[in-house]
């Protein structure tokens, strides 16, 4: 659905994180150097502002717009002073952060870091080229790392306080959206022609035959291992989960995070006991109990899919075209719906799904139910081996949106206005709390020439 209301303030002042690119950001990184070298040529560094304990120089202003024109977020309206207010305000941030003692996960600073460096480097063709850019740079490799620590550690410091000082403090209530609904109404855009559409969908279940080629083969593994085969070189062979690449492990979990069948069975098991076979939706299992701590357990299991074959598969196609006939003949297609599909959403309103605009057709049905009549069925259509038949039940002309099929966005965007708000008066409180002081006739520098 597209649904794009201008109804957000732009915030000029709001800092935009960084797109922390690959050989583009490490050549953004060399030209910011070389701004500095220009301006130190050019000028004495001086102080455009003051922000508690810490200032703000020229060459860190020309550091940053260049930093922003190079990562390709650079306006043409923007000016200095919203740039260098942008960065009081984040200095401010981070500082109340500190002051707060806010807490960073130092491992995943350090994991962000190196998959960040790791980019940079693979952005070379050699390692070689890489470090001479480097050098070349006045750049060693333990300052890249320096760089984006900081950058990063920054990023988080902020993200954590805005949560804990702003969004916490937001909500909206249904009877706000009603009146905000109201009040832009004649903003919104018009919905464009919509299609109501119906579904008969199939899902095709493992014959007893399926089921019993693959009880065969657990039992097959079972034997195995009670003639003192290894349970992990077993979930490596036969397992069916992704799991089986690590010897079947599946790691600490606690009761609700699997499905009944299996839990209550791993729940029960000793250490290192291993289970009977387990029959749950996804297939058979071999549990084998491993560890505990606390309320959880720690398991490995090896894993049975049932998994249906072509020839189920074309029973349900059968029946699908069959329903098809029936249809044609004169039947109606939300009857055979409630009667046949497996679709619990929509088959109690007789197959019908919603309104769609072609736009929002699913994208692998798109071509099919583009060209389809009022009233025609679609031929039988099949995605990840679940079968469908479609019909367009009616046609409907562009209107209004009504109040149901924007609430979601509405709630978006109100947020995003209070939040907005929030956020000024916040940085207002900030600045009557820790000093600032901005010297906006420097920054004539950057009008010189």
């Amino acid at each position: 659905m597209k649904f794009n209301l201008i109804l957000i303030k732009k915030n000029k002042k709001k800092l935009k994180k960084l797109d922390l690119g690959k050989k583009l950001l490490f050549s953004m990184i060399i030209v910011f150097i070389l701004t500095i070298n220009i301006y130190a040529q050019e000028v004495v560094d001086m102080i455009v502002a003051k922000v508690g304990r810490e200032i703000i120089l020229v060459s860190e202003l020309a550091r940053h717009i260049n930093q922003m024109r190079n990562a390709q977020m650079w306006d043409a309206r923007m000016t200095e002073i919203e740039i260098l207010e942008s960065m009081v305000e984040n200095k401010l941030i981070v500082q109340k952060a500190r002051e707060l003692n806010i807490a960073i996960d130092d491992r995943r600073i350090t994991n962000m870091v190196d998959a960040q460096i790791a980019q940079v480097r693979a952005s070379f063709s050699t390692e070689e080229e890489f470090f001479r850019e480097l050098r070349a740079a006045g750049f060693v490799l333990s300052d890249l790392r320096q760089y984006y620590e900081d950058l990063i550690r920054e990023q988080f410091l902020r993200e954590r306080l805005i949560q804990s000082e702003i969004r916490s403090r937001i909500h909206i209530t249904d009877a706000e959206l009603l009146v905000f609904f109201d009040e832009e109404q004649e903003n919104f855009p018009i919905r464009e022609t919509s299609y109501e559409l119906a579904v008969i969908m199939r899902i095709p279940s493992a014959s007893s035959e399926t089921d019993n080629e693959a009880l065969e083969k657990i039992n097959h593994i079972k034997r195995l291992l009670d003639i003192g085969e290894d349970f992990e070189d077993l979930a490596r062979e036969y397992s069916d989960c992704p799991s089986g690449r690590y010897g079947g492990d599946l790691g600490y979990f606690s009761r609700g995070m699997m499905v009944e069948e299996f839990e209550n069975v791993a729940f029960d098991l000793s250490l290192n006991q291993v289970s009977d076979i387990v029959k749950t939706d996804f297939g058979y299992h071999i549990i084998k109990h491993t560890g505990s701590r606390g309320n959880e357990v720690q398991a490995s299991h090896i894993l049975v899919m049932i998994r249906e074959t072509e020839g189920d598969i074309e029973v349900e196609r059968d029946l699908l075209l069959d329903l098809k006939a029936r249809i044609s003949n004169g039947e109606e297609f939300g009857y055979l719906a409630m009667m046949y599909s497996h679709d619990e959403n929509s088959k109690e309103n007789h197959g019908i799904i919603r309104e769609f605009t072609q736009e929002e057709f699913p994208p692998w049905f798109a071509n099919d139910l583009i060209n389809l009549e009022i009233g025609e069925v679609s031929d039988v259509l099949i995605h990840q081996n679940i079968l469908y038949l479609f019909t367009i039940n009616q046609i409907i002309e562009p209107r209004p949106y009504e109040f149901s099929e924007v609430n979601e966005q509405l709630r978006e965007i109100l947020m995003q206005r209070k939040q907005y708000d929030l956020y000024e008066e916040w940085i207002e409180e900030l600045k009557n709390e820790i000093y600032v002081e901005i010297y906006e006739d420097r920054l004539n520098v950057f009008r010189r020439g």
